[in-house]
């Protein structure tokens, strides 16, 4: 039997009993042990071809010359993909899912707060949600304020009422005719419509046109991901900062530095978790997320509905993780967002 186009089903079973025990350990794993712990009943020399061929295919690797063996982001794709059956909650855990999320909550918000906390409590990784709301929200009016030391100030004027402000940095003072300009070229593509609609339209202009009425609509562009996300709210929790012994590849300085510029940039992170919008369940693992900042980290996602919004539960840990339980935690948490009523 073949699991792909380059495992057979014995080599899928040496190796997934290897990420099994390096999940397990944090420790290579060499063919004595292996034969150890799962009573194979082959000889260590046939186990160590099985994982030298392993090996060659890119699937394992050796950290050191003489060390056993570890799994490669591709051996844990093959890992992830053979993945037939979740393993089961206990009973304390699936109470305390419910006891947390599962009652009746004033704003959706407070539930993606609690969702994301109790998720990296679980699981000592971030836990991340991202509701998308329907909004009904129109935009009414952009202007464009210069201020003093090449500052400047956005202000969004949205119907119903609502404003959103943020600051600017311009590489130059502009004439007052010139802002004039590009406020009002603005306004012609954005003014009256959707406020979800307004990023594309936005986009559509800076393609479509050049000069330094382009250069502004750039810089209001670029603050784009917080004028106009209004359908997306993200959440995320990690406590792993305090607790960086009980994850070791947290001990790299690397690593740990990666992962603090990746969550300081909101707009990057709400953009690799729309990019998994319309997947069901997601798993990327290592360089497969393409965000140099993420080379060392697995996301794990899964899509959930409420009565006020749907969106994404995940998870974001080192590459080795206890997969099949976070594909189970994962599928129990959205099962009880499901049920999730908002008082009025």
């Amino acid at each position: 039997m073949i699991i792909n186009s380059n495992v057979t089903l014995y080599e899928f079973d040496m190796l997934k009993d290897v990420v099994d025990l390096y999940i397990q350990t944090g420790q290579p794993v060499s063919s004595r042990v292996l034969k150890a712990v799962y009573g194979l009943n082959v000889s260590t020399a046939k186990i160590r071809n099985i994982l030298h061929r392993l090996e060659e295919r890119g699937y394992l690797f050796k950290p050191h010359v003489s060390s056993g063996r570890i799994p490669s982001d591709l051996g844990y794709r093959v890992y992830v993909d053979g993945i037939k059956a979740y393993n089961p909650l206990s009973r304390r855990l699936t109470d305390e899912i419910e006891r947390k999320i599962g009652q009746d909550w004033s704003d959706i918000r407070d539930v993606m707060s609690r969702t994301s906390r109790l998720l990296g409590e679980l699981t000592n990784y971030m836990g991340l949600i991202m509701g998308v709301f329907h909004s009904s929200s129109i935009v009414e009016r952009l202007r464009i304020i210069q201020l003093e030391r090449n500052r400047g100030l956005v202000v969004l004027t949205l119907v119903p009422d609502r404003e959103r402000r943020v600051y600017v940095a311009f590489p130059k003072r502009y004439q007052s005719n010139i802002l004039d300009r590009a406020e009002q070229i603005i306004n012609e593509r954005i003014a009256g419509h959707p406020l979800e609609r307004a990023p594309e339209r936005l986009e559509s202009f800076l393609r479509e046109s050049a000069g330094i009425e382009r250069e502004i609509a750039e810089i209001v562009t670029a603050e784009a991901e917080y004028l106009f996300d209004w359908p997306y709210d993200l959440k995320y929790y990690f406590k792993g900062f305090e607790h960086s012994t009980e994850i070791p590849e947290l001990t790299d300085s690397r690593t740990l530095q990666r992962l603090v510029k990746f969550m300081g940039e909101r707009a990057l992170m709400l953009r690799v978790m729309k990019n998994r919008l319309g997947h069901e369940l997601m798993v990327t693992i290592g360089r497969e997320n393409e965000v140099e900042e993420l080379a060392d980290f697995s996301i794990v996602t899964q899509s959930f509905t409420t009565s006020d919004c749907g969106g994404l539960i995940g998870i974001l840990g080192p590459t080795r993780m206890a997969y099949s339980r976070i594909l189970s935690l994962l599928k129990r948490m959205a099962e009880e967002l499901h049920h999730v009523q908002i008082k009025d």
